[in-house]
Protein backbone atom coordinates (compact mmCIF):
# COMPACT_ATOMS: atom_id res chain seq x y z
CA UNK A 1 0.00 0.00 0.00
CA UNK A 2 1.31 3.45 -0.91
CA UNK A 3 2.51 5.82 1.80
CA UNK A 4 0.60 9.05 2.35
CA UNK A 5 1.30 12.28 4.24
CA UNK A 6 0.17 11.59 7.79
CA UNK A 7 1.51 14.69 9.55
CA UNK A 8 3.55 17.81 8.91
CA UNK A 9 5.94 19.62 11.25
CA UNK A 10 8.17 22.70 11.27
CA UNK A 11 11.93 22.63 11.70
CA UNK A 12 12.82 24.37 13.93
CA UNK A 13 9.65 24.48 16.04
CA UNK A 14 11.08 27.52 17.84
CA UNK A 15 13.44 30.19 16.53
CA UNK A 16 15.07 33.44 17.67
CA UNK A 17 15.11 36.48 15.42
CA UNK A 18 17.10 39.62 16.22
CA UNK A 19 16.26 43.19 15.32
CA UNK A 20 18.42 45.18 12.94
CA UNK A 21 18.17 48.22 10.69
CA UNK A 22 20.21 46.87 7.77
CA UNK A 23 18.50 45.43 4.71
CA UNK A 24 21.11 42.64 4.56
CA UNK A 25 20.48 39.72 6.93
CA UNK A 26 23.21 38.32 9.14
CA UNK A 27 24.75 35.22 7.60
CA UNK A 28 25.07 31.94 9.46
CA UNK A 29 28.05 31.09 11.63
CA UNK A 30 29.10 28.40 14.08
CA UNK A 31 30.81 28.48 17.47
CA UNK A 32 34.16 26.70 17.37
CA UNK A 33 37.29 26.37 19.48
CA UNK A 34 40.00 28.93 18.67
CA UNK A 35 43.10 27.53 16.94
CA UNK A 36 45.30 29.72 19.13
CA UNK A 37 45.11 28.61 22.79
CA UNK A 38 46.33 32.04 23.90
CA UNK A 39 43.23 33.80 22.63
CA UNK A 40 41.17 35.70 25.20
CA UNK A 41 38.07 33.61 24.51
CA UNK A 42 37.14 29.96 24.72
CA UNK A 43 35.00 30.37 21.59
CA UNK A 44 35.33 31.97 18.18
CA UNK A 45 32.85 32.22 15.34
CA UNK A 46 33.41 30.75 11.88
CA UNK A 47 31.27 31.32 8.77
CA UNK A 48 28.81 28.57 7.89
CA UNK A 49 26.55 27.81 4.96
CA UNK A 50 23.85 30.43 4.49
CA UNK A 51 20.93 30.93 2.11
CA UNK A 52 20.84 33.89 -0.25
CA UNK A 53 17.39 34.81 -1.63
CA UNK A 54 17.39 35.33 -5.40
CA UNK A 55 14.85 37.24 -7.52
CA UNK A 56 11.68 35.19 -7.68
CA UNK A 57 12.14 33.83 -4.18
CA UNK A 58 14.45 30.86 -4.81
CA UNK A 59 17.43 30.36 -2.52
CA UNK A 60 21.10 29.79 -3.26
CA UNK A 61 23.42 28.33 -0.62
CA UNK A 62 26.72 30.13 -0.11
CA UNK A 63 29.45 30.23 2.50
CA UNK A 64 30.84 33.72 3.21
CA UNK A 65 34.56 34.22 3.78
CA UNK A 66 33.84 36.33 6.86
CA UNK A 67 30.89 37.47 8.96
CA UNK A 68 29.71 41.08 8.80
CA UNK A 69 27.56 42.29 11.69
CA UNK A 70 27.02 45.91 10.63
CA UNK A 71 26.59 47.93 7.50
CA UNK A 72 27.83 51.30 8.72
CA UNK A 73 25.76 52.06 11.82
CA UNK A 74 23.01 49.64 10.84
CA UNK A 75 23.00 46.23 12.51
CA UNK A 76 22.27 43.22 10.34
CA UNK A 77 19.14 41.40 11.56
CA UNK A 78 18.94 37.68 12.30
CA UNK A 79 16.28 36.30 9.96
CA UNK A 80 15.52 32.61 10.61
CA UNK A 81 14.41 30.20 7.91
CA UNK A 82 11.74 27.64 8.82
CA UNK A 83 11.39 24.38 6.87
CA UNK A 84 8.28 22.21 6.61
CA UNK A 85 8.62 18.44 6.72
CA UNK A 86 6.15 15.57 6.45
CA UNK A 87 5.72 12.22 8.16
CA UNK A 88 4.85 9.45 5.72
CA UNK A 89 3.10 6.17 6.45
CA UNK A 90 0.58 3.75 5.05
CA UNK A 91 -3.10 4.42 5.78
CA UNK A 92 -4.02 3.05 9.20
CA UNK A 93 -0.39 2.25 10.09
CA UNK A 94 1.14 2.67 13.52
CA UNK A 95 2.76 6.14 13.93
CA UNK A 96 5.95 4.46 15.12
CA UNK A 97 6.43 3.18 11.55
CA UNK A 98 6.13 6.60 9.91
CA UNK A 99 9.24 8.19 8.43
CA UNK A 100 10.19 11.82 7.92
CA UNK A 101 10.57 13.42 4.51
CA UNK A 102 10.96 17.02 3.30
CA UNK A 103 7.76 18.63 2.05
CA UNK A 104 8.58 19.32 -1.61
CA UNK A 105 6.52 20.10 -4.74
CA UNK A 106 7.06 16.49 -5.82
CA UNK A 107 5.67 15.14 -2.55
CA UNK A 108 2.72 17.50 -2.73
CA UNK A 109 2.07 16.44 -6.34
CA UNK A 110 2.06 12.79 -5.28
CA UNK A 111 -0.70 13.73 -2.82
CA UNK A 112 -2.68 15.43 -5.61
CA UNK A 113 -2.08 19.05 -4.62
CA UNK A 114 0.18 22.00 -5.47
CA UNK A 115 2.05 24.34 -3.09
CA UNK A 116 -1.10 26.50 -3.07
CA UNK A 117 -2.63 23.85 -0.76
CA UNK A 118 -0.21 25.03 1.91
CA UNK A 119 -1.15 28.15 3.83
CA UNK A 120 0.58 30.17 6.53
CA UNK A 121 -1.42 31.94 9.24
CA UNK A 122 0.70 34.41 11.21
CA UNK A 123 -0.09 36.11 14.49
CA UNK A 124 2.45 38.62 15.81
CA UNK A 125 1.95 40.30 19.18
CA UNK A 126 3.80 42.69 21.51
CA UNK A 127 2.35 42.38 25.04
CA UNK A 128 4.88 44.29 27.15
CA UNK A 129 2.73 47.29 28.02
CA UNK A 130 -0.36 45.09 28.39
CA UNK A 131 1.44 42.80 30.84
CA UNK A 132 2.75 45.67 32.95
CA UNK A 133 -0.68 47.25 33.22
CA UNK A 134 -2.76 44.04 32.99
CA UNK A 135 -4.69 45.75 30.23
CA UNK A 136 -5.27 43.69 27.05
CA UNK A 137 -6.17 46.88 25.14
CA UNK A 138 -2.45 47.72 25.17
CA UNK A 139 -1.51 44.64 23.14
CA UNK A 140 -0.58 45.48 19.57
CA UNK A 141 0.12 43.27 16.60
CA UNK A 142 -1.55 41.67 13.58
CA UNK A 143 -5.29 42.21 13.94
CA UNK A 144 -6.51 40.13 12.15
CA UNK A 145 -3.95 37.36 11.61
CA UNK A 146 -2.04 37.44 8.30
CA UNK A 147 -2.71 34.61 5.83
CA UNK A 148 -0.34 33.68 2.98
CA UNK A 149 -0.91 31.03 0.29
CA UNK A 150 1.96 28.64 -0.38
CA UNK A 151 2.42 29.82 -3.96
CA UNK A 152 2.86 33.49 -2.95
CA UNK A 153 6.55 34.37 -2.91
CA UNK A 154 6.75 38.10 -2.20
CA UNK A 155 7.47 39.33 1.33
CA UNK A 156 4.26 40.00 3.27
CA UNK A 157 4.48 42.73 5.95
CA UNK A 158 3.28 42.22 9.52
CA UNK A 159 1.67 45.49 10.56
CA UNK A 160 1.20 46.09 14.27
CA UNK A 161 -2.06 47.82 15.23
CA UNK A 162 -4.18 48.01 18.37
CA UNK A 163 -7.02 45.51 18.98
CA UNK A 164 -10.28 46.49 17.25
CA UNK A 165 -12.06 46.79 20.60
CA UNK A 166 -9.46 49.09 22.18
CA UNK A 167 -10.98 52.47 23.01
CA UNK A 168 -9.07 54.63 22.57
CA UNK A 169 -6.47 52.58 20.67
CA UNK A 170 -2.86 53.11 21.70
CA UNK A 171 -1.91 53.07 18.00
CA UNK A 172 -4.27 55.58 16.36
CA UNK A 173 -6.34 54.54 13.37
CA UNK A 174 -4.35 54.86 10.15
CA UNK A 175 -0.99 54.36 11.89
CA UNK A 176 0.98 51.16 12.50
CA UNK A 177 4.16 49.76 13.98
CA UNK A 178 6.01 47.49 11.50
CA UNK A 179 6.81 44.11 13.05
CA UNK A 180 8.73 42.61 10.13
CA UNK A 181 7.67 40.37 7.27
CA UNK A 182 7.34 36.74 6.19
CA UNK A 183 8.36 35.41 2.77
CA UNK A 184 7.65 31.93 1.38
CA UNK A 185 10.52 30.66 -0.75
CA UNK A 186 10.10 29.31 -4.28
CA UNK A 187 11.21 25.68 -4.38
CA UNK A 188 13.88 24.77 -6.92
CA UNK A 189 15.08 21.42 -8.23
CA UNK A 190 17.63 19.80 -5.94
CA UNK A 191 20.96 19.36 -7.80
CA UNK A 192 22.53 15.93 -8.07
CA UNK A 193 25.00 15.17 -5.23
CA UNK A 194 28.50 16.36 -6.10
CA UNK A 195 27.35 18.72 -8.86
CA UNK A 196 27.44 21.82 -6.62
CA UNK A 197 29.77 23.17 -3.97
CA UNK A 198 27.34 23.09 -1.08
CA UNK A 199 26.59 20.00 1.04
CA UNK A 200 23.81 17.69 -0.12
CA UNK A 201 22.21 18.11 3.30
CA UNK A 202 21.03 21.58 2.17
CA UNK A 203 17.80 20.94 0.27
CA UNK A 204 16.67 23.86 -1.89
CA UNK A 205 13.52 22.02 -3.00
CA UNK A 206 11.94 21.91 0.45
CA UNK A 207 9.01 24.16 1.38
CA UNK A 208 10.53 26.90 3.56
CA UNK A 209 9.83 30.45 4.58
CA UNK A 210 11.83 33.21 6.24
CA UNK A 211 10.85 35.62 8.98
CA UNK A 212 12.54 39.03 8.88
CA UNK A 213 12.15 41.08 12.09
CA UNK A 214 11.59 44.81 12.40
CA UNK A 215 14.26 47.51 12.43
CA UNK A 216 14.65 47.97 16.18
CA UNK A 217 12.79 51.24 16.70
CA UNK A 218 10.95 52.77 19.65
CA UNK A 219 7.53 54.39 19.57
CA UNK A 220 5.74 56.62 22.04
CA UNK A 221 3.35 59.55 22.54
CA UNK A 222 4.40 63.09 21.61
CA UNK A 223 5.72 63.63 25.14
CA UNK A 224 8.37 60.92 24.57
CA UNK A 225 9.94 62.94 21.74
CA UNK A 226 10.73 65.92 24.00
CA UNK A 227 14.24 66.30 25.42
CA UNK A 228 14.54 66.99 29.15
CA UNK A 229 17.32 67.99 31.50
CA UNK A 230 17.60 64.40 32.71
CA UNK A 231 17.33 62.98 29.19
CA UNK A 232 18.81 65.37 26.60
CA UNK A 233 18.27 62.69 23.94
CA UNK A 234 14.51 62.05 23.53
CA UNK A 235 13.30 58.49 24.08
CA UNK A 236 11.80 58.31 20.57
CA UNK A 237 12.26 60.17 17.32
CA UNK A 238 9.66 62.73 16.33
CA UNK A 239 8.40 60.61 13.44
CA UNK A 240 7.68 57.75 15.86
CA UNK A 241 5.85 59.81 18.51
CA UNK A 242 2.29 59.12 17.37
CA UNK A 243 0.91 56.87 20.13
CA UNK A 244 -2.17 58.10 22.02
CA UNK A 245 -1.13 59.29 25.51
CA UNK A 246 -4.68 58.70 26.74
CA UNK A 247 -4.75 55.00 25.90
CA UNK A 248 -3.58 53.84 29.33
CA UNK A 249 0.19 53.41 29.07
CA UNK A 250 1.59 56.95 29.24
CA UNK A 251 1.72 58.42 32.75
CA UNK A 252 0.83 55.13 34.41
CA UNK A 253 2.80 53.26 37.08
CA UNK A 254 3.84 49.66 36.76
CA UNK A 255 1.63 46.91 38.11
CA UNK A 256 0.89 47.55 41.78
CA UNK A 257 2.04 51.16 41.53
CA UNK A 258 5.70 50.40 42.22
CA UNK A 259 8.89 50.35 40.19
CA UNK A 260 9.01 48.20 37.09
CA UNK A 261 11.75 45.59 37.08
CA UNK A 262 14.02 45.04 35.29
CA UNK A 263 14.19 48.85 35.25
CA UNK A 264 16.31 49.06 32.09
CA UNK A 265 13.34 47.78 30.06
CA UNK A 266 11.06 50.61 31.19
CA UNK A 267 11.12 54.26 30.09
CA UNK A 268 10.02 56.60 32.88
CA UNK A 269 8.85 60.20 32.90
CA UNK A 270 11.79 61.07 35.15
CA UNK A 271 14.59 59.40 37.11
CA UNK A 272 13.10 56.47 39.10
CA UNK A 273 9.58 57.89 39.05
CA UNK A 274 7.96 54.50 38.31
CA UNK A 275 5.66 56.36 35.91
CA UNK A 276 5.64 55.25 32.29
CA UNK A 277 6.70 57.52 29.45
CA UNK A 278 4.45 55.42 27.22
CA UNK A 279 7.23 53.92 25.08
CA UNK A 280 6.99 50.55 23.29
CA UNK A 281 9.38 48.75 20.94
CA UNK A 282 9.01 46.58 17.85
CA UNK A 283 9.97 43.25 19.39
CA UNK A 284 7.22 40.65 19.30
CA UNK A 285 6.30 36.99 19.59
CA UNK A 286 5.23 35.42 16.30
CA UNK A 287 3.07 32.28 16.08
CA UNK A 288 2.88 30.64 12.67
CA UNK A 289 0.45 27.86 11.74
CA UNK A 290 1.23 25.93 8.55
CA UNK A 291 -1.90 24.29 7.18
CA UNK A 292 -1.96 21.61 4.47
CA UNK A 293 -5.32 20.69 2.96
CA UNK A 294 -5.25 17.29 1.25
CA UNK A 295 -7.95 15.62 -0.88
CA UNK A 296 -9.47 12.32 0.16
CA UNK A 297 -9.42 12.95 3.90
CA UNK A 298 -12.45 11.76 5.90
CA UNK A 299 -15.41 14.16 5.93
CA UNK A 300 -15.02 16.70 8.69
CA UNK A 301 -11.35 15.86 9.23
CA UNK A 302 -9.23 18.88 10.03
CA UNK A 303 -6.38 19.81 7.69
CA UNK A 304 -2.85 18.91 8.71
CA UNK A 305 -1.28 21.63 10.84
CA UNK A 306 2.34 22.36 11.83
CA UNK A 307 3.35 25.15 14.17
CA UNK A 308 6.41 27.23 14.93
CA UNK A 309 7.07 30.23 17.14
CA UNK A 310 9.61 32.99 16.54
CA UNK A 311 10.75 35.19 19.41
CA UNK A 312 12.12 38.59 18.38
CA UNK A 313 14.96 39.86 20.55
CA UNK A 314 17.46 42.75 20.54
CA UNK A 315 20.81 42.35 18.76
CA UNK A 316 23.54 40.23 20.32
CA UNK A 317 26.55 42.47 20.85
CA UNK A 318 28.87 39.64 21.91
CA UNK A 319 28.14 36.86 19.41
CA UNK A 320 31.41 35.02 20.09
CA UNK A 321 30.69 34.74 23.81
CA UNK A 322 28.35 32.02 25.05
CA UNK A 323 26.08 32.60 28.06
CA UNK A 324 26.27 30.15 30.95
CA UNK A 325 22.45 30.09 31.07
CA UNK A 326 20.67 29.83 27.73
CA UNK A 327 17.17 29.20 26.46
CA UNK A 328 18.26 25.64 25.71
CA UNK A 329 19.33 25.21 29.35
CA UNK A 330 15.93 26.44 30.54
CA UNK A 331 14.14 24.03 28.18
CA UNK A 332 16.32 21.16 29.38
CA UNK A 333 15.13 21.98 32.88
CA UNK A 334 11.60 21.02 31.86
CA UNK A 335 11.84 18.64 28.94
CA UNK A 336 15.22 16.88 28.83
CA UNK A 337 15.58 13.15 29.30
CA UNK A 338 16.32 11.90 32.79
CA UNK A 339 20.01 11.25 32.02
CA UNK A 340 20.54 14.89 31.10
CA UNK A 341 18.59 16.23 34.07
CA UNK A 342 20.08 14.06 36.78
CA UNK A 343 23.62 13.61 35.57
CA UNK A 344 23.41 9.89 34.80
CA UNK A 345 26.42 10.05 32.49
CA UNK A 346 29.97 8.76 32.37
CA UNK A 347 32.73 10.42 34.39
CA UNK A 348 34.33 11.72 31.19
CA UNK A 349 31.03 13.17 29.94
CA UNK A 350 30.39 14.91 33.24
CA UNK A 351 33.91 16.35 33.29
CA UNK A 352 33.44 17.66 29.75
CA UNK A 353 30.08 19.18 30.65
CA UNK A 354 31.44 20.93 33.77
CA UNK A 355 34.43 22.30 31.85
CA UNK A 356 32.12 23.61 29.13
CA UNK A 357 29.92 25.27 31.78
CA UNK A 358 32.89 27.07 33.32
CA UNK A 359 34.19 28.07 29.89
CA UNK A 360 30.80 29.70 29.33
CA UNK A 361 31.00 31.32 32.77
CA UNK A 362 34.38 32.80 31.85
CA UNK A 363 33.05 34.06 28.52
CA UNK A 364 30.24 35.84 30.38
CA UNK A 365 32.60 37.29 33.00
CA UNK A 366 34.89 38.57 30.25
CA UNK A 367 32.09 40.94 29.23
CA UNK A 368 31.19 42.20 32.70
CA UNK A 369 32.15 45.32 34.58
CA UNK A 370 32.08 43.56 37.94
CA UNK A 371 33.08 46.77 39.74
CA UNK A 372 29.98 48.56 38.52
CA UNK A 373 27.70 45.59 39.12
CA UNK A 374 28.95 45.50 42.71
CA UNK A 375 28.48 49.22 43.26
CA UNK A 376 24.88 49.07 42.00
CA UNK A 377 23.55 45.66 42.99
CA UNK A 378 25.46 44.32 46.00
CA UNK A 379 24.15 44.04 49.54
CA UNK A 380 25.56 46.84 51.69
CA UNK A 381 26.20 46.06 54.44
CA UNK A 382 26.11 42.30 54.69
CA UNK A 383 24.35 40.77 57.71
CA UNK A 384 26.72 40.86 60.68
CA UNK A 385 26.97 37.13 61.31
CA UNK A 386 29.64 34.48 60.81
CA UNK A 387 28.04 33.19 57.62
CA UNK A 388 28.46 36.55 55.88
CA UNK A 389 31.25 38.54 57.57
CA UNK A 390 34.63 37.66 59.08
CA UNK A 391 36.25 39.74 61.80
CA UNK A 392 39.35 40.90 59.92
CA UNK A 393 39.83 42.10 56.32
CA UNK A 394 42.00 40.27 53.80
CA UNK A 395 45.52 41.70 54.25
CA UNK A 396 46.37 44.22 51.54
CA UNK A 397 42.90 44.09 50.02
CA UNK A 398 41.48 47.35 48.69
CA UNK A 399 37.85 46.38 47.99
CA UNK A 400 35.84 48.86 50.05
CA UNK A 401 33.55 49.15 51.89
CA UNK A 402 34.84 45.98 53.51
CA UNK A 403 31.39 45.07 54.92
CA UNK A 404 29.72 45.26 51.50
CA UNK A 405 29.22 42.10 49.45
CA UNK A 406 32.56 41.06 47.87
CA UNK A 407 34.38 43.39 50.25
CA UNK A 408 37.50 42.27 52.09
CA UNK A 409 35.49 40.99 55.09
CA UNK A 410 33.02 39.01 52.99
CA UNK A 411 33.10 35.40 54.25
CA UNK A 412 32.71 34.12 50.68
CA UNK A 413 35.92 35.78 49.47
CA UNK A 414 38.92 33.50 48.98
CA UNK A 415 41.40 34.83 51.55
CA UNK A 416 44.34 33.64 49.46
CA UNK A 417 43.68 36.41 46.94
CA UNK A 418 43.81 40.13 47.62
CA UNK A 419 42.58 42.77 45.18
CA UNK A 420 44.43 46.07 45.03
CA UNK A 421 42.52 49.37 45.00
CA UNK A 422 41.59 50.93 41.68
CA UNK A 423 44.41 52.80 39.95
CA UNK A 424 45.24 54.45 36.65
CA UNK A 425 46.82 51.19 35.49
CA UNK A 426 43.96 48.98 36.74
CA UNK A 427 40.76 51.08 36.85
CA UNK A 428 38.51 48.01 37.29
CA UNK A 429 40.35 45.74 39.72
CA UNK A 430 37.42 43.44 40.55
CA UNK A 431 36.69 42.91 36.86
CA UNK A 432 40.32 42.04 36.18
CA UNK A 433 40.47 39.68 39.17
CA UNK A 434 37.24 37.93 38.12
CA UNK A 435 38.56 37.36 34.60
CA UNK A 436 41.88 35.97 35.84
CA UNK A 437 40.22 33.60 38.31
CA UNK A 438 37.51 32.37 35.93
CA UNK A 439 40.01 31.98 33.12
CA UNK A 440 41.92 29.59 35.37
CA UNK A 441 38.77 27.78 36.52
CA UNK A 442 37.68 27.17 32.93
CA UNK A 443 40.33 24.43 32.99
CA UNK A 444 38.88 21.27 34.54
CA UNK A 445 42.12 20.49 36.42
CA UNK A 446 42.11 23.89 38.16
CA UNK A 447 38.46 23.50 39.04
CA UNK A 448 39.08 19.99 40.38
CA UNK A 449 41.91 21.35 42.54
CA UNK A 450 39.54 23.96 44.00
CA UNK A 451 36.95 21.29 44.80
CA UNK A 452 39.59 19.02 46.34
CA UNK A 453 41.01 21.81 48.54
CA UNK A 454 37.62 22.51 50.10
CA UNK A 455 34.80 20.03 49.56
CA UNK A 456 32.17 22.64 50.46
CA UNK A 457 33.56 25.55 48.45
CA UNK A 458 31.50 25.22 45.26
CA UNK A 459 28.31 24.60 47.21
CA UNK A 460 28.93 27.75 49.27
CA UNK A 461 29.76 29.88 46.26
CA UNK A 462 27.15 28.80 43.70
CA UNK A 463 23.60 29.95 44.33
CA UNK A 464 20.93 27.24 44.16
CA UNK A 465 18.16 27.49 41.56
CA UNK A 466 15.66 30.26 42.36
CA UNK A 467 17.45 30.80 45.68
CA UNK A 468 17.35 34.16 47.42
CA UNK A 469 18.54 34.83 50.95
CA UNK A 470 16.63 37.00 53.37
CA UNK A 471 16.86 40.62 52.26
CA UNK A 472 17.99 39.77 48.72
CA UNK A 473 16.36 40.88 45.51
CA UNK A 474 17.67 41.55 42.03
CA UNK A 475 19.21 44.87 43.12
CA UNK A 476 20.70 43.80 46.43
CA UNK A 477 22.48 40.45 46.58
CA UNK A 478 25.41 38.73 48.20
CA UNK A 479 28.36 37.68 46.03
CA UNK A 480 27.07 34.13 45.60
CA UNK A 481 27.60 33.09 42.01
CA UNK A 482 26.52 34.49 39.63
CA UNK A 483 27.00 37.70 41.62
CA UNK A 484 24.91 40.88 41.33
CA UNK A 485 22.93 39.70 38.30
CA UNK A 486 19.15 39.42 38.00
CA UNK A 487 16.82 37.21 36.01
CA UNK A 488 13.86 38.42 33.95
CA UNK A 489 11.67 38.48 37.07
CA UNK A 490 14.12 40.80 38.86
CA UNK A 491 15.22 38.08 41.28
CA UNK A 492 18.83 36.92 41.75
CA UNK A 493 20.02 35.05 38.68
CA UNK A 494 20.78 31.35 39.14
CA UNK A 495 21.70 28.29 37.16
CA UNK A 496 18.87 26.09 35.95
CA UNK A 497 17.98 23.28 38.37
CA UNK A 498 19.49 20.56 36.19
CA UNK A 499 22.74 22.53 35.77
CA UNK A 500 23.02 23.02 39.52
CA UNK A 501 22.28 19.34 40.21
CA UNK A 502 24.95 18.18 37.77
CA UNK A 503 27.52 20.63 39.16
CA UNK A 504 26.89 19.55 42.75
CA UNK A 505 27.15 15.88 41.74
CA UNK A 506 30.47 16.63 40.06
CA UNK A 507 31.68 18.57 43.13
CA UNK A 508 30.71 15.64 45.34
CA UNK A 509 32.83 13.31 43.21
CA UNK A 510 35.73 15.74 42.79
CA UNK A 511 36.07 17.00 46.32
CA UNK A 512 34.12 14.82 48.70
CA UNK A 513 30.75 15.58 50.29
CA UNK A 514 29.05 18.69 48.97
CA UNK A 515 25.74 20.34 49.83
CA UNK A 516 22.78 18.37 48.56
CA UNK A 517 21.64 19.16 45.05
CA UNK A 518 18.08 20.08 44.18
CA UNK A 519 15.69 17.11 44.20
CA UNK A 520 15.68 15.22 40.91
CA UNK A 521 13.67 12.44 39.38
CA UNK A 522 15.51 9.12 39.36
CA UNK A 523 15.15 7.72 35.86
CA UNK A 524 11.47 8.06 35.21
CA UNK A 525 11.79 9.96 31.95
CA UNK A 526 9.40 12.61 33.25
CA UNK A 527 10.30 16.23 33.97
CA UNK A 528 11.98 17.16 37.22
CA UNK A 529 9.58 18.56 39.84
CA UNK A 530 9.32 22.31 40.10
CA UNK A 531 10.97 23.95 43.06
CA UNK A 532 8.56 25.79 45.42
CA UNK A 533 9.72 29.16 44.04
CA UNK A 534 9.25 28.02 40.43
CA UNK A 535 5.82 26.57 41.22
CA UNK A 536 4.77 29.82 42.89
CA UNK A 537 6.01 31.80 39.91
CA UNK A 538 4.12 29.53 37.50
CA UNK A 539 0.89 29.88 39.47
CA UNK A 540 1.25 33.66 39.57
CA UNK A 541 1.80 33.85 35.82
CA UNK A 542 -1.17 31.60 35.09
CA UNK A 543 -3.38 33.63 37.41
CA UNK A 544 -2.27 36.85 35.74
CA UNK A 545 -2.90 35.48 32.27
CA UNK A 546 -6.31 34.27 33.33
CA UNK A 547 -7.28 37.69 34.66
CA UNK A 548 -5.83 39.58 31.69
CA UNK A 549 -8.26 38.12 29.21
CA UNK A 550 -7.43 36.88 25.70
Amino acid sequence: MAEIIQEIFCDPPMAIARLGGSTAPLEAYSWTKPPNPRTDSETIITPDWSLRILPGGTVEPHKPASITFRDGNLIRPVCPFIEVHARLGEPGSDPSTWKDAPLTPELLASAGVTPAAVRLTITARNRKAARRRQNPALIFGTFPAVSIAGDQHLPVPLDGVSPPAASPPMIPSGRLIPLGNVQIMQSAAQPAPGSVTWPSTIDISIFRFRFTPALGRFYGPPQAAIATRESPVPAVELRDSFLDPGAGWFGQPGLGGGFVEPADTFDETGPRTAVSLGVVDDTCEVHIDVTLTLPGRPPGAAPLIAQTTVFVAPPDFAPDRRPFLSLADELNDRAADAATRTGLMTVQEQDSWVQDLFERVYETVSLMNVDRYRSENSMDPLPDDAMHLVATPIPGDGVLPDTQAMGSRDALRNRNFSVLPASIDVPLPLSQHARIRHRALSNIDSLRALAASDAKRLGQLVRGPFEAESGENGRSTTMRMPPFMMNSNANPLTLAAWQYALLMQWADRAGGPAPAAMPVVADSGGPAPLSPAAAARRDAVLARLGSAGP
